[in-house]
């Protein structure tokens, strides 16, 4: 039961009555005081209406008294009716309300180029994609989680050259299989840059040559620091790329040979491109992360799917001629009415959509097209998010509006791009290209190195040492809204006593064990109602609020909404039990009272902990 809706319902019905304005107007407007001693629930006048010169009293069930306060009408609640209500309703899964209309919704997310292992950026969009999966089944949508593999693109044609050069070797036992695929198209890349560059130094002028000079020598240097780790696969590539007489034209073979379905061509990038998905898993698992389906970018344009969208698009009305080759005008096709309606900021102008490339093969934003159809249709989807670096939104402003003048305009408005900041590291830049990068399993196993130590320290449990792991590095994620900066602090992430998940795991396990030693009757009449004062009441009523949190989590995706809610309720709880006694009170209805917040507590955490992927331990 959501006992906090029901009193802003009684709150608005008596509002709006008071001062004529229609009651939903009211409910809606309804906050929460800016300060203590305020009330429990505030309505700020001039959202609802310009007559200030008013006032309102009465009670109901829940609510106990109104008192004006400026241009606030602020509202007691009654905390007995609030206690027998919660608590004659506390179910396994409190606070997890389902949605009356449950929707159909496609989540991608992470979609890592397979070239490499997962680095730090990558943790973001894994760990937010697989929250808003767990939020939105908790609130009871239908939600497919999808991971598109990239295996039609340059990148991957550089790896399978590297490899070829190699004589396409099988991993070594024991060496995880993304990470050995990263060395090789990372000491492929470097070898083609210092072979393209050298090129370049025959004919640059007396001007470029200092700079390209200067740029080469940063290569080399990372060229070293990458033959270190393998002298024999270095050595190797070294020797065949610079004989090479035209290597671009051979990446360039990869992949058209691999875009037509050429059978050898087919059998090798998958094989390669699938060990990496392998370790991709591997390192996923390790944080509960899974998908329901990979789509292959390759299967699109196999199976015709970006052939007729190319064709649909070529009859477009907003075809144009753009720098030699076909795009679509996505400026003057659209209005600022549609724009508005698409999300696209005012002002915005809208680069042309370019379709191919001028060989005539189509570029990654027309795959994009194809694939958006695909997972409308394969899900029958409702909804379709797409989890992406806040760098991205252009592209997939593009393709909103794109669906938009094929005539998909519903496809175009159910399409959303989650957008996210990116992670910062102290004192490093990353670049895959040059083998530079924090793995994502690096920054595991330095997490993991700290718990641990953490643990041992105050004598705790190690046998659940993956969890806590997992709850430090997604509550890092989680608790930071989606839009903002993380930078990764080990240390910080880790502290078991404050503003952390590792906290949190703290905190429920403190509340479970206190119900396991339970031996009295619970029974919500045998209750002290003057207990329910001070900090007590404060627990009481955010239990009560519980469900409204949950909920405004999903439906908005912000997960930071909740992170920030289960931190301060612990940090009450944790005040609170660090004054008083529970089973020790002898006093029999007091100490009945104080059981049942308890037991809310631990629903509550509970509850919330586990829709944001964090297991609620017993022990710690």
């Amino acid at each position: 039961m959501n006992v906090i809706r029901e009193a802003k319902r009684e709150m608005a019905r008596v509002i709006s009555q008071a001062i004529n304005v229609e009651e939903e107007k009211v409910f809606n407007n309804i906050e929460y005081p800016s300060k203590e001693g305020l009330g429990d629930l505030s309505l700020p006048l001039p959202s609802v209406t310009r007559n200030l010169n008013i006032d309102v009293s009465g009670r109901g069930k829940y609510v106990k008294s109104f008192r004006r306060d400026g241009i606030f009408i602020n509202v007691e609640l009654d905390e007995v009716s609030v206690f027998n209500d919660v608590f004659s309703s506390l179910s396994e899964d409190y606070g997890l309300e389902k949605v009356d209309k449950p929707k159909r919704i496609v989540v991608e997310h992470t979609s890592a180029n397979p070239i490499h292992p997962l680095h730090i950026g990558h943790l973001r969009n894994a760990i937010l994609g697989d929250t808003l999966v767990r939020l939105l089944r908790a609130r009871g949508h239908l939600v497919n989680s999808r991971f598109y593999v990239n295996d039609s693109g340059r990148q991957v044609a550089i790896l399978i050259y590297g490899l070829s050069k190699l004589n396409y070797p099988e991993p070594p036992a024991g060496v995880k299989k993304d990470e050995w695929l990263g060395l090789i198209y990372a000491m492929t890349n470097v070898i083609l840059e210092i072979r393209q560059i050298t090129q370049e130094l025959k004919n640059a002028s007396e001007s470029e040559y200092k700079e390209k000079i200067s740029k080469r020598d940063e290569l080399v240097a990372v060229a070293q620091g990458l033959r270190e780790r393998n002298e024999e696969y270095f050595d190797v590539l070294s020797d065949g790329i610079m004989k090479e007489e035209d290597p671009e034209k051979v990446i360039l073979d990869i992949i058209e040979r691999y875009e037509r379905g050429d059978e050898r061509t087919k059998q090798i990038v998958r094989k390669y491109v699938n060990y990496a998905l392998e370790g991709f898993m591997e390192s996923l698992g390790k944080l509960g992360i899974s998908f329901d389906v990979f789509d292959y970018e390759s299967d699109l344009l196999w199976n015709g799917d970006v052939r007729k969208v190319l064709e649909e698009t070529m009859d477009s009305r907003a075809r144009v001629n753009y720098k030699g080759t076909w795009a679509l005008d996505l400026e003057n096709f659209i209005d600022e009415a549609v724009k508005e309606e698409l999300r696209i900021p005012k002002g915005l102008e809208l680069p042309p959509l370019v379709l191919m490339r001028s060989d005539g093969t189509t570029l990654y934003t027309l795959r994009d097209v194809a694939y958006t159809f695909k997972k409308f249709s394969d899900f029958k989807a409702d909804v379709v998010i797409n989890v992406i670096a806040e760098q991205q939104a252009v592209p997939q402003m593009q393709l909103r509006a794109t669906l938009y003048l094929l005539g998909y305009p519903e496809h175009a408005k159910n399409l959303l791009h989650y957008s996210y900041g990116m992670v910062s590291l102290q004192g490093m830049r990353m670049s895959g290209r040059l083998g530079r990068y924090i793995s994502f399993d690096e920054v595991y196993e330095k997490v993991k190195e700290v718990v641990e130590a953490k643990v041992r320290e105050k004598k705790g449990n190690l046998e659940e040492l993956d969890e806590i792991v997992n709850s430090a590095i997604r509550y890092a994620i989680v608790s930071v809204s989606a839009n903002k900066p993380v930078t990764f602090n080990v240390n910080k992430i880790t502290n078991l006593e404050e503003n952390s998940g590792p906290y949190l795991q703290y905190t429920y396990a403190r509340a479970y064990n206190i119900l396991a030693k339970v031996t009295d009757h619970l029974d919500v009449s045998n209750i002290d109602p003057l207990e329910l004062v001070g900090e007590k009441r404060k627990i009481l009523i955010m239990i009560a609020r519980f469900p409204e949190v949950f909920a405004k989590a999903a439906d908005d995706m912000s997960p930071e909404v909740l992170t920030v809610f289960l931190r301060q309720f612990s940090d009450l709880f944790n005040a609170w039990y660090d004054k008083e006694r529970v089973l020790q009170e002898k006093d029999e209805k007091k100490r009945i009272t104080r059981i049942f917040l308890v037991k809310g507590v631990e629903a509550v955490l509970r509850n919330g902990l586990k829709s944001l992927g964090i297991k609620p331990l017993t022990k710690m």
